[in-house]
């Protein structure tokens, strides 16, 4: 039966981030619950999988091309004003996307991945001051399930 690693693509992502100096400060996790925390945090979740059949070659019966799509949540929570916050978000997100393409490989787990956009959280901090944001970068991986 064919199988992909979903855990090991996780963890390739999660081994890219953590050598990358500008997101060093950050909290990097893989499928952990959020909490409201100060400073940086990324969650890397498996979202979903699909096979499209246009993408399925002869080769159907013992391979089968997936495409895995990841939900990497990039949050800021800070005790500062609200637009420090939205900044620092900012920083984060645009500091993750640039690690993810420097190798579209996600170190060697995957054929070749590409970004394709995500959602925004921001909110006051349930427990009293301060507020956390947060964005979403979906990630697609091009995986080939071979028997």
């Amino acid at each position: 039966m064919a199988r992909v690693d979903y855990y090991a693509i996780e963890q390739g992502i999660e081994t890219l981030l953590k050598a990358d100096t500008d997101l060093s400060e950050a909290n990097i996790a893989i499928e952990e619950e959020l909490t409201f925390q100060r400073g940086d945090t990324i969650l890397i979740y498996l979202d979903r999988r699909d096979a499209p059949a246009e993408e399925q070659t002869l080769s159907a019966g013992t391979r089968t091309r997936l495409l895995v799509t990841f939900s990497i949540w990039c949050f800021h929570f800070g005790m500062s004003k609200k637009q420090d916050v939205l900044e620092r978000r900012d920083d984060l997100i645009g500091n993750t996307e640039i690690a993810l393409m420097q190798d579209r490989t996600l170190s060697g787990t995957v054929e070749t991945s590409w970004l394709v956009g995500g959602e925004f959280q921001t909110g006051p901090n349930p427990e009293g001051k301060g507020y956390g944001s947060g964005g979403e970068i979906q990630l697609v991986a091009d995986v080939n399930a071979i028997t």
